[in-house]
């Protein structure tokens, strides 16, 4: 018994030893989100990263993202595709070079829900959160000039990871027509 004293002392030991803070793992519950608002004729760009839309990424690979005027702040879009655990890494280790994963380097306190692009303005919202802690950055630009370098290099990998691609230029956008008077019309007090 005296001889395994030093034994079951080196393994209790063992067991309380923690270990090192890996800069590159992923925290298990992070999570990116993406809001790209596009202000009265602001709607011209092709780019999936230039055009208002929403891309969510959570920790488990799920992606979530669609494009299009009635993409807003508080929209949640359909899945696009699940990303392998190495892909969400890299995503990780992306947010932290451009200065994304940190609380304290945010710009903006607040609830980004409010915000509105002007007329012939993009605006971005990018959202993170990881453990009880969620912190936004927001970057507005004309729409002729882009966003600065971060933000578009962000932008541009979650839409790459969601699969959105750019619109060709012989690509016509659907148009919604007119389909005449309001059928709803009869039921309205009149003037309203």
């Amino acid at each position: 018994m005296v001889r395994m004293a030093p034994l079951l002392l080196l393994i209790a030991l063992a067991g309380c030893v923690t270990k090192p803070h890996d800069p590159l793992h992923t925290p298990t519950d992070f999570t990116a989100d993406v809001t790209v608002l596009a202000g009265k004729n602001a709607d011209t760009r092709r780019e999936p990263w230039m055009r208002q839309g929403k891309m969510i990424l959570f920790s488990d690979g799920t992606v979530l993202a669609d494009l299009g005027p009635t993409m807003h702040a508080r929209t949640r879009p359909g899945k696009s595709r699940v990303l392998y655990q190495q892909q969400v890494l890299q995503m990780w280790e992306l947010a932290r070079t451009l200065g994304f994963a940190s609380p304290d380097l945010a710009n903006f306190e607040g609830n980004p829900d409010l915000l509105e692009a002007a007329d012939g303005e993009l605006l971005y919202v990018l959202t993170f959160s990881s453990g009880s802690q969620r912190w936004v950055f927001v970057s507005r630009c004309p729409v002729q000039q882009g966003p600065d370098e971060a933000t578009g290099q962000w932008v541009r990998a979650m839409a790459e990871a969601a699969f959105l691609r750019e619109l060709p230029e012989d690509r016509i956008l659907p148009t919604r027509y007119d389909f005449g008077p309001d059928p709803y019309a009869w039921f309205k007090k009149p003037g309203a």
